[in-house]
């Protein structure tokens, strides 16, 4: 496992930014990004399962505040004109092009983690109670069948 905290350190001894990849960590709960003084997370959708081709950027707000948008479109800029266009604060400044609305869903459900941590369980006993039945017939089938 990293040691996120030695690597933001060194990072900021020579003033660098930090992102921080969460894919393999975002399945197991939420996670407090400002206790762990990066800049940036990231995650995909899947990994949390919920669906492909969706995932998450958080960003440190003062960062994205001074980042200009990589593309342009839809309802991310505030005024246009034949010469300038002028964008939205963020997050909207960089959502260009219509939402995956139903991804955006999907993601929201998987990430629920009350629905989860309270689901979870009542599934575990679900599986063992349907485990145990199945271990039970196959003994029984075992025992006519030599």
């Amino acid at each position: 496992m990293t040691e996120v905290g030695r690597v933001v350190a060194a990072a900021r001894t020579v003033g660098a930014k930090v992102m921080l990849d969460g894919t393999q960590r975002a399945p197991h709960g939420p996670l407090d990004v400002r206790k762990l003084d990066i800049d940036f997370y990231v995650f995909s959708g899947h990994k949390t399962y919920g669906p492909t081709g969706i995932g998450v950027l958080w960003g440190r707000a003062e960062l994205l505040e001074t980042m200009p948008p990589f593309l342009a479109g839809g309802q991310m800029i505030a005024e246009v004109s034949l010469t300038s266009a002028t964008f939205r604060a963020p997050p909207r400044r960089f959502e260009a092009g219509t939402s995956p609305i139903g991804g955006a869903v999907g993601l929201g459900a998987a990430l629920d983690w009350r629905a989860i941590h309270d689901h979870e369980p009542r599934l575990t006993r679900r599986l063992l109670d349907l485990l145990g039945s199945g271990l039970r017939h196959t003994r029984v089938r075992a025992a006519r069948h030599p």
